[in-house]
């Protein structure tokens, strides 16, 4: 077993402390290929590291290939981390959804969960496909299903459960979810962000801040009459 004094550190992330930290890279191997049939060639460089904050380990993956190139054309490494790194944690009130959510709405916790999932291999097109469809079905649960998107939306808006300024930023992510599925749009990391920012908003206010509120109801004392005379 080496010395981890000797050991080679390097920057990597850390989905446990969340972003870039100072790993120890406690054994790599490198490996490289040629295909001359087709005049493409690369390489393959593995690290095993261990977080210097948290200990925790993971396989870091950095691939080159020729055909790999940026928007300006240069050749470009993949990095990929296993476990997958989570670029968005999942928000402090994610176990008290499930908690919060009856049986019968239970999959609205799973399908939120599956949308991390998707954030965290880079399939945006998914992770926006799943925040419409979470967004349906919060809507589905809490005014029924009015036979489209607009009419359910409406009646959303409608019965209080969002404002019109929110009904209109609800009505963009509609239709980055429905461009997702039907016009192969794929969402930058940024627009992914706000995509999912405005859906957990809404499930945070309508399932963790109803309940939060009405437990504050009950505990506030009620206000004393005043005397008379």
């Amino acid at each position: 077993m080496p010395n981890p004094l000797d050991m080679k550190e390097t920057k990597a992330h850390c989905n446990t402390c969340g972003g870039e930290r100072n790993h120890k890279v406690l054994c790599s191997e490198e490996s490289s290929w040629t295909d001359t049939d087709n005049s493409m060639s690369g390489n393959d460089s593995y690290e095993m590291l261990k977080c210097c904050g948290c200990s925790s380990i993971k396989l870091r993956h950095v691939e080159w290939c020729s055909e790999y190139y940026d928007e300006q054309g240069n050749t470009i490494p993949r990095t990929l981390y296993y476990p997958p790194a989570a670029f968005r944690p999942h928000p402090r009130w994610f176990v008290d959804l499930m908690l919060e959510v009856s049986f019968k709405d239970g999959n609205l916790h799973d399908l939120l969960s599956e949308i991390y999932v998707a954030l965290r291999n880079d399939q945006r097109a998914l992770a926006a496909m799943g925040v419409r469809a979470l967004l349906e079905n919060v809507m589905v649960e809490k005014v029924g299903d009015k036979g489209s998107f607009s009419a359910n939306l409406k009646a959303f808006e409608t019965e209080g459960y969002v404002s019109r300024i929110q009904r209109e930023r609800l009505d963009t992510i509609f239709e980055a979810g429905h461009a997702a599925m039907h016009r192969l749009y794929k969402p930058s990391k940024a627009d992914l962000i706000t995509l999912v920012d405005i859906a957990e908003s809404v499930v945070e206010s309508i399932y963790i801040h109803h309940s939060k509120v009405e437990r504050l109801k009950k505990g506030i004392p009620p206000r004393v009459p005043k005397a008379k005379g």
